[in-house]
């Protein structure tokens, strides 16, 4: 798994800017140093490995129950990591149908409203075998810090994916 780092392109698409740099958009900023930085940092690397692996229930592991997901046309609520490792079984299937083994991100935007809150924008890319981009999804999470567990998603909403054009 890599994980595109500030500046670096994981694709063309990912030299695309939207809106405002990350840590302002819009709204005041709330400071994110560099201990949260990095926990976040090592929180998404994992995210990506057990998606990739299609580990259901460490997959469900990342979140915090209830969780909310929200799209443009639903929200639905997974009361139990065993309704989110349920609910992931055909997001997995689909991905790897399409011929992804790994991922990469690029954490668009963070603002920590509250010191065990943190709201986070990323962009994720899906590759082949041969490390071609095959596909883009962006979220925004709520990840809530839980006490012995670290951070945990506790609220998504899904922006959008679209396919990457073959260079």
């Amino acid at each position: 798994m890599t994980r595109a780092l500030p500046g670096r392109r994981t694709s063309e698409r990912d030299d695309a800017r939207r809106g405002p740099s990350p840590g302002t958009g819009g709204r005041p900023s709330k400071t994110v140093d560099a201990t949260t930085r990095a926990e976040l940092e090592q929180f998404l690397d994992q995210f990506a490995d057990v998606f990739a692996k299609g580990d259901l229930a460490a997959l469900a592991g990342h979140y915090v129950t209830p969780v909310l997901f929200v799209t443009e046309w639903d929200a639905a609520t997974f009361d139990s990591t065993r309704e989110l490792a349920e609910g992931f079984r055909h997001v997995v299937a689909e991905h790897r149908d399409r011929g992804m083994v790994s991922l990469s991100y690029r954490v668009e935007t963070v603002f920590k409203p509250a010191p065990r809150i943190i709201e986070v924008g990323v962009r994720w890319t899906f590759h082949d075998a041969e490390g071609q981009a095959l596909l883009q999804d962006r979220y925004r999470y709520l990840l809530r810090r839980v006490d012995d567990e670290g951070l945990r998603i506790n609220a998504v909403v899904v922006l959008g994916g679209s396919s990457v054009p073959s260079p």
